[in-house]
């Protein structure tokens, strides 16, 4: 009944919409009219009323709201299925119990917190209220090999958004986080559904810091949050349905198979080119100078004159002078 409101509204978005005009509509009572109302102003919408004259939709929340981010969507396919949760336990999982038939490619599913949010290796993502905690059930046209890239498409569809709607410089932070001056922002975690022999879903995790202070976080994380970049709170709605649409280009051009294209882009915010690293695989330290990745996504460093690759999974990476997290 409150999106049939929202809907009514929005037909004559600026205008007022008379209670009994919505009441004849809906087939229901001016006072039930009123309650809803109501309750729309205490999810965060800015409704005007006015005696004679009725109600209007003036702004939308920056809470999530699954009305005010499908009005905000620019995509074809992704979103257009949407679940919202006050709390999951995590988004990936959720989508990881869908039954083949109700896996319907380019389903968000958001929670407003998550109490077991992780990312790579399983490592805990603590996942308060006010971040945008997302995942996306994907089922690309793409090779398995090329399904593996989707991650980098990932964080280069994140660092382009927080770029266009912020002016933020957020860098990649390889394989799978976003940071801004050495503290993690956002993180990726791309896992696929199904058999590993051919590509039947991907699932994408996605997390971003966002409306709450870092006193949320455990104080040994090497974190930030968008209200502690931008010291105000952003729109939620925006944010996601900005970066579902980038990313939907991202995945297209991929399908395209444009992967030097995605790599030029990878590049241009990656954190540590030409820079000394240091990587630990398997309790064995490597330093050298960090050249980009290959088309596989696996990461190449120059090392004592040779080029070594580490695939993810394996290494850690500290770019020289500034602390990265794992």
């Amino acid at each position: 009944m409150r999106n049939k409101i929202l809907d009514l509204l929005k037909l004559k978005q600026g205008e007022y919409v008379s209670g009994e005009s919505i009441s004849d509509s809906l087939n229901i009572t001016r006072a039930g009219v009123w309650k809803q109302i109501q309750g729309l102003k205490e999810a965060g919408y800015d409704i005007e009323g006015q005696t004679r004259r009725g109600y209007r939709l003036l702004k939308t929340p920056s809470a999530l709201d699954e009305w005010a981010l499908q009005q905000e969507l620019r995509t074809e396919a992704l979103g257009r299925r949407l679940l919202l949760f006050e709390e999951l336990p995590s988004t990936n999982d959720w989508l990881k119990n869908l039954t083949p038939q109700d896996a319907e490619h380019g389903t968000v599913v958001i929670a407003k917190r998550q109490n077991s949010g992780h990312g790579r290796m399983q490592r805990l993502w603590e996942s308060p209220q006010g971040g945008l905690w997302l995942s996306i059930l994907l089922k690309p046209r793409l090779s398995l090999g090329d399904a593996a890239k989707l991650t980098l498409s990932t964080g280069v569809a994140m660092a382009q958004t927080l770029k266009e709607l912020y002016g933020i410089e957020a860098g990649i932070k390889w394989p799978n986080d976003l940071v801004y001056e050495g503290k993690k922002i956002a993180g990726i975690l791309g896992e696929v559904a199904g058999e590993w022999n051919a590509v039947q879903s991907l699932i994408l995790g996605v997390g971003v810091n966002a409306n709450f202070s870092l006193q949320q976080l455990s104080p040994k994380l090497p974190a930030t949050t968008l209200l502690e970049i931008l010291g105000k709170e952003i729109n939620l709605n925006g944010l996601a349905a900005t970066f579902l649409f980038i990313l939907e280009k991202e995945i297209q051009s991929l399908e395209q198979g444009d992967v030097q294209g995605l790599i030029q882009r990878w590049t241009s915010f990656a954190v540590g080119i030409n820079q000394s690293v240091q990587i630990n695989r398997a309790g064995i330290v490597y330093t050298g100078i960090f050249k980009g990745i290959r088309e596989n996504g696996e990461l190449i460093i120059s090392h004592e004159g040779q080029e070594m690759a580490f695939s993810s999974g394996e290494v850690t990476l500290r770019a020289e002078g500034q602390y990265s997290p794992n």
